[in-house]
C-alpha cells in the first residue's frame, strides 16, 4: 500500500481542481444533450413534467406556466410542456 501526503492547501487545491473537472464534463454533457436533443420527442404530457420538476402539484405546474417559467403548448384542452424549456428552468435554479 502507498501512502500520499498532502499539504492541506495542496489537497483542498486538488478538490477545486477536480470540482471544476467535474462541473465542465457535466455541463458539457448537458450542452450536447441539448443540442442533440430530436424537437419532435421535446414535448412532454402533464404527469412526464411534473415527474420531471420533482414536483407533485398542478398548482404548481401552472404557475411556471403563468410566470413564464416553462414553455409549453395548447392545442384545445391538451396542454404539452417543452423538455428542453424544463431543463433550462433547473439548470437555471441551481443552487450552490
Amino acid at each position: 500500500m502507498e501512502i500520499i501526503v498532502l499539504e492541506s492547501e495542496a489537497y483542498k487545491n486538488l478538490q477545486k481542481e477536480m470540482l471544476h473537472m467535474v462541473r465542465t464534463t457535466v455541463r458539457e454533457a448537458k450542452e450536447e444533450a441539448m443540442a442533440n436533443m430530436d424537437p419532435a420527442n421535446d414535448w412532454l404530457d402533464a404527469e412526464e413534467a411534473k415527474k420531471l420538476l420533482g414536483i407533485k402539484s398542478k398548482t404548481k405546474l401552472q404557475e411556471l406556466r403563468d410566470f413564464d417559467e416553462i414553455l409549453y403548448s395548447k392545442a384545445g384542452k391538451v396542454i404539452r410542456y417543452s423538455k428542453k424549456s424544463i431543463l433550462e428552468y433547473l439548470n437555471r435554479n441551481i443552487v450552490r
